[in-house]
């Protein structure tokens, strides 16, 4: 037993007994700390090592999430480049039938120009002959 420990037969003071009982609380609380901070420290690692073995698997499941993703994606890119060679393909169908419409417009003028030839030689046609008629009779009397 130590020298300390020993029973002596003087007496203590109270300020003696306070600083003995508050050095004795100190060290109690420093090894409570010491206990706990190596606890949460165990409970923390064994915590995160739960926590990581999740992670890993949540982790797996977005990878493959993120595989499909990345496969619809291709189709998407793909059509869309199909959409893109229908679309150039429409455009030079529609630069043809702008070019066959000016076609047509011009085609369009000349029957218009043709159809205002031929509604004035219908008009004119029968006054002409008419007149020529006239004139042939009367040069025809005139020559008996």
């Amino acid at each position: 037993m130590p020298a300390k420990a020993k029973k002596s037969r003087e007496s203590v003071s109270f300020d003696q007994y306070k600083a003995i009982k508050d050095e004795i609380i100190e060290i109690s609380e420093q090894r409570f700390e010491n206990i706990l901070t190596k606890r949460l420290s165990e409970f923390k690692n064994s915590l995160m090592d739960e926590l990581n073995i999740k992670f890993d698997a949540i982790d797996v499941k977005f990878g493959s999430i993120d595989s499909r993703f990345d496969a619809i994606d291709a189709k998407f890119n793909a059509m869309n480049s199909k959409f893109n060679a229908m679309d150039s393909k429409f455009n030079a169908m529609d630069s043809k039938f702008n070019a066959m419409d000016s076609k047509f417009n011009a085609m369009d003028a000349k029957f218009d120009s043709l159809e205002k030839r031929m509604t004035f030689l219908t008009w004119f046609l029968p006054l002409f002959m008419t007149i020529l008629t006239v004139i042939l009779k009367y040069f025809d009397k005139g020559s008996y």
